[in-house]
């Protein structure tokens, strides 16, 4: 497993600064771009981009956090489960989801299952730091259904469309 916090010389902890990701992003690429390199410089800037995309995403930043600490909560087999309340709560959303026909209950519930996205990174963020890797697990598997609803939402906004 590829440490991404190492390869941009960052502490694996949470809060980041973005610009400071971002500025080295743009100094790596123009290090390491396949126009100006070599085959193993194409190579070094797929995984810069790849580090990229997860290090500046708040949830793939919270993933490959717990990934470090040996949780991947995107291993089927291997995956952390989730707690009995949030497997009911997605049910029932998806059972909302299959039932809504109004478009602006669509806009409405897209907002709200956003600030519940939000709220459980910041969630995430608080016990992650508190070293309670179980708890920020769950947070964070939680988000992990909802961001799959919001999917579904999508979906059957364009199938009401």
């Amino acid at each position: 497993m590829k440490n991404y916090f190492e390869l941009f010389n960052l502490s694996p902890k949470f809060t980041i600064d973005l610009h400071e990701i971002e500025e080295k992003y743009h100094q790596f690429q123009n290090q390491f771009h396949p126009d100006k390199a070599d085959f193993n410089s194409i190579e070094h800037s797929i995984l810069i981009n790849e580090a990229y995309k997860i290090l500046s995403d708040d949830f793939l930043r919270a993933s490959h956090l717990l990934q470090l600490k040996n949780i991947d909560i995107e291993d089927d087999e291997n995956q952390v489960k989730p707690d009995i309340s949030t497997l009911q709560e997605i049910l029932d959303l998806q059972e909302k989801i299959f039932e809504i026909n109004n478009l602006n209950e669509i806009l409405v519930l897209k907002n709200n299952l956003n600030s519940q996205i939000k709220k459980l990174i910041n969630d995430f963020q608080n016990a992650f730091e508190a070293n309670k890797s179980n708890e920020a697990t769950q947070f964070l598997i939680k988000a992990k259904y909802l961001k799959k609803s919001l999917i579904d939402l999508k979906n059957r906004q364009k199938n009401l469309n």
